[in-house]
């Protein structure tokens, strides 16, 4: 309740901090900029220096002290994009004069050959080169001829017989894969970047970019100067974005260092040589073994030498370290363009973080495939898995005190309209989400560079909208931080069983199937698990309790995992296998203990017979998105119908809930529009894309809400009576205005009676047309105190204002279009404005938005009249 008031008062705090587009602009245009983001009730922006000419230049340290300057008059907060390119790694170019620390690969090349032969050379210098660096040449049997397959039991280290570049050996009966094994610099993937893995190469962008910041603004550090944000630092051993790249390819060059190289001959020992080629190649029952151990000792070197280092960095000055990786189509667990580990990556981070950009998620794409920019999958992941886990990672870790953020809406296309982006909006809260980077602000126009922009130097028809967006995203942030969410169900993070085998299921497929039955989970990694304070029946991490563990379904786990489950079982936690039990360690698991097997199906119904649930409903609704996220003064419940076309209508009961009050709460108003005394059940109406929030509390709110509130709750309350329904048909007047004369209007055409609505971007209408086009009519009304009077617009595009006598009645991000106008009628003739603006899509024809299918813009369908009765 607290919080609640906050908000009605104005005075929550900030939890945008969006990307701003640095060009070298003029001061004037970069302070208008800043007074645009101001206005949208943001107090906070992220430097994007990515564009800058003259990153960490004398035009840079210009541009960033007025940014600098803004921010102390302001009370605003400033982030900093922590390089001069994407991603970061680059550190403005300084590897280019230290090439020793730069990115360095393991590398392997091989021949084939056939025993018995004595005294045999095999040509090893062409392959290693001249700036390479020999680890080893290791002579493999190869089992059978119809596979790539070989076998590490018989290999042979001819390493020592190397001479003048060639290495001799006599090759006993059979066939034999020979490799050698060499470290490079080239080859793989960016040329110049950094190393990850290397402690002293990460140093280099401290150095450069961090430390240069710090000169400049220590006096700001833990002020005005917020923190770091790193933009998807990649592990880079392939080029491009091949989001498969998992260890098992062929010509593959993979991460490497010095460090990963002392750790791992520590591991293997006498084996350390003959065990690399298992790692591009099956080599026998030890191959999971050696995969995993690789990347485990790969994934924890990037978490303390780059992330932790960054983030001690940071915290040493008290400022704070953000950024995500690329997530995209489960990368998140893997090498090349990502990182290997999402929740060791964000170890040493203030936040977790994730994006979603490039049309990635759209309402209804739920299914594995879906086209987006940059792939045609896996829309599965980005719908179930993408935002549960960034919050997971939020929730675990105290470090980020339930701090999950999210960069958002870039890169979509101008086709991006408001009604997609609070779609996107209530997706990311309604799975924990509570902090983003809206992408971007560009003082540019027209910029190429990954629309929309929000501003666009004023070209962009629906900023009035994104302001009005963005101060509904600020309050439902402030609900949803300083509490917790109290999931009872964790699901085992799969990255460290997909590194071994790809017989893994991703973590998002029982993620799904519990998300379609409205109950929540949270996604654990092993480094959590295996930490857990474990007692009678269940299990805990950061104040977290949970009662059961899923196992999604995978060949292998290491036994360290195992043991950890094995315990966990024993304290008589409810450990849920799906489909089945690990093959190579069943014989460790765990009967007579605390397990079953069960079917990715079954899974839901097992938990919601077998524990109690938060929420239960009367009847299948898989499209309905839940949460309960506690304070110590009160729950908020959010629900969000996440289908395209269907109607959400249930009865839902609420376990656990002891408050006395539940109130309907209205951010994008920001009022109280509903109160009613719990009883433990929720009658939920929800259109298609709407959602709604409910704060549950035993607080005294008579204060929050005028007496007579409750006739504004006519949809969810029983003390009103539909007595007429009528079809406003006027006869309208259609104007339109653009951005740069809005709002002032010139007539476009006449709509009489009876005429049928166009698309007034189609081909009847005006197809490069992007601005407002208003419909105005009058109206005759019938006005008595004891009745309510609502206008439902059933289909308009894209965004909606509803005007009666000239008076702003109400701003509509999304559907339902529909408001009370009681209070703005006459009993007579009313002067009706329905105001509908598109985006600059027609204008621009932009490649990104080739993606997007464009809906129709304006008025679709005749406006209907509703009269209510008060019930006696």
């Amino acid at each position: 309740m607290r919080r609640i008031i906050d908000n009605l008062e104005n005075r929550n705090d900030n939890y945008i901090l969006p990307f701003f587009w640095q060009h070298g602009e003029s001061d004037e245009v970069l302070m208008e900029e800043l007074e645009r983001i101001l206005e949208c009730g943001i107090r906070a922006v992220c430097v994007e220096s990515r564009p800058h000419p003259d990153f960490l230049g004398d035009k840079w340290w210009h541009d960033l002290d007025l940014i600098m300057d803004f921010a102390r008059k302001n009370d605003m907060k400033v982030w900093v994009l922590d390089d001069d390119k994407f991603p970061t790694g680059h550190a403005n170019g300084a590897y280019k004069n230290n090439p020793n620390l730069a990115k360095v690969y393991l590398a392997e090349r091989h021949v084939d050959v056939i025993g018995p032969a004595r005294d045999q050379g095999i040509l090893v210098e062409p392959f290693v080169g001249k700036n390479g660096k020999l680890i080893a040449v290791i002579a493999c049997p190869k089992p059978d001829t119809e596979s790539l397959n070989i076998s590490l039991e018989g290999a042979i280290d001819i390493t020592n017989s190397v001479h003048d570049g060639v290495a001799y050996f006599d090759v006993p009966d059979g066939f034999y894969r020979v490799f050698v094994l060499y470290t490079t610099r080239s080859g793989g993937g960016r040329a110049d970047y950094i190393n990850l893995i290397d402690r002293n190469s990460v140093r280099v962008l401290v150095d450069t970019v961090y430390e240069a910041h710090y000169t400049r603004y220590s006096r700001d550090f833990g002020g005005a100067f917020a923190g770091f944000f790193s933009d998807e630092p990649e592990i880079g051993n392939t080029p491009g974005y091949d989001f498969t790249e998992m260890l098992g390819k062929r010509d593959v060059k993979l991460p490497w260092s010095e460090e990963l190289e002392l750790l791992l001959r520590e591991r293997w020992a006498a084996d350390f040589k003959q065990f690399l080629p298992a790692l591009w190649y099956e080599g026998g029952e030890n191959t999971a073994d050696i995969r995993y151990e690789y990347m485990e000792n790969v994934t924890k070197l990037v978490e303390s030498c780059f992330s932790q280092q960054l983030g001690d960095w940071c915290r040493e000055r008290n400022v704070g370290y953000i950024g995500h990786i690329i997530e995209d189509d489960n990368a998140h667990g893997r090498l090349g363009c990502s990182i290997g580990h999402i929740y060791r990556a964000q170890t040493g981070q203030s936040m977790s973080g994730i994006d979603v950009v490039l049309l990635q998620i759209m309402p209804g794409f739920t299914e594995t495939y879906h086209q987006w920019i940059a792939s045609d999958r896996d829309g599965e992941f980005f719908h179930f898995g993408l935002a549960r886990l960034g919050a997971s990672i939020a929730q675990l870790d105290p470090a980020k005190q339930g701090r999950a953020m999210c960069e958002i809406f870039g890169a979509y296309g101008w086709a991006e309209g408001i009604r997609l982006m609070k779609w996107l909006t209530d997706h990311m809260l309604v799975r924990g989400i509570n902090t983003y980077v809206p992408h971007a602000f560009s003082p540019s126009f027209p910029d190429r560079d990954c629309p929309p922009h929000f501003y666009a130097r004023g070209n962009n028809p629906q900023f009035r909208f994104f302001a009005s967006l963005m101060r509904y995203m600020n309050r439902m942030c402030h609900l949803m931080n300083g509490g917790s969410s109290k999931t009872e169900i964790a699901v085992l993070y799969h990255a460290d069983a997909e590194w071994s085998t790809r017989e893994t299921m991703l973590f998002q497929k029982p993620v799904r199937k519990l998300m379609e039955r409205q109950i929540e989970s949270t996604i654990v990694s092993a480094d959590y698990l295996m930490q857990a304070d474990i007692e009678a029946g269940r299990f805990a991490i950061n104040n977290l309790s949970f009662h059961t563990l899923i196992v999604p379904a995978c060949r292998y786990l290491p036994g360290s995992i195992c043991s950890a489950i094995e315990k966990l079982a024993t304290a008589g936690v409810d450990v849920i296998f799906i489909d089945k039990v690990p093959d190579k360690f069943s014989c460790r698991l765990l009967e007579p203990y605390n397990y079953i097997i069960c079917s990715l199906n079954q899974i839901a119904d097992y938990i919601v017979t077998k524990h109690e649930v938060v929420f239960r409903t009367d009847r299948y609704v898989p499209y309905l998105r839940s949460t309960r996220y506690a304070h110590d003064d009160g729950n908020l419940y959010m629900f969000f119908n996440e289908h395209i076309k269907d109607t959400v209508d249930v009865n839902l009961t609420i376990s656990n809930e002891s408050a006395s009050e539940l109130l309907l709460y209205d951010a994008e108003q920001n009022k109280i529009i509903g109160a009613s005394k719990w009883n433990g059940s929720l009658h939920l109406q929800l259109g298609p894309g709407q959602a709604k929030t409910y704060i549950a509390t035993n607080d005294d709110t008579s204060s929050l809400y005028p007496s007579d509130f409750d006739k504004t709750w006519i949809t969810a309350s029983d003390n009103f009576t539909l007595i007429e329904e009528t079809t406003i048909d006027p006869g309208w007047q259609v104007l339109i205005a653009d951005a740069s004369s809005y709002p002032v209007f010139k007539h476009e055409r006449v709509i009489n009676r009876g005429d049928q609505y166009i698309n007034m971007n189609g081909p009847e209408g005006l197809p490069r047309f992007t601005g407002t086009i208003r419909y105005q009519g009058v109206v005759e009304m019938k006005y008595k105190p004891e009745e309510r009077l609502v206008l439902t617009i059933p289909e308009a595009g894209d965004a909606l204002e509803v005007y009666i006598n000239k008076h702003l009645v109400r701003r509509f991000l999304n559907p339902p279009f529909s408001v009370d106008i009681t209070d703005y009628v006459v009993d007579g003739s009313n002067e009706l404005w329905i105001d509908t603006t598109n985006t600059l899509v027609w204008q621009m024809h932009d490649g990104q938005s080739t993606h997007m299918q464009l809906e129709p813009s304006g008025l679709l369908a005749a406006p209907l009249l509703r009269r209510y009765s008060k019930n006696k």
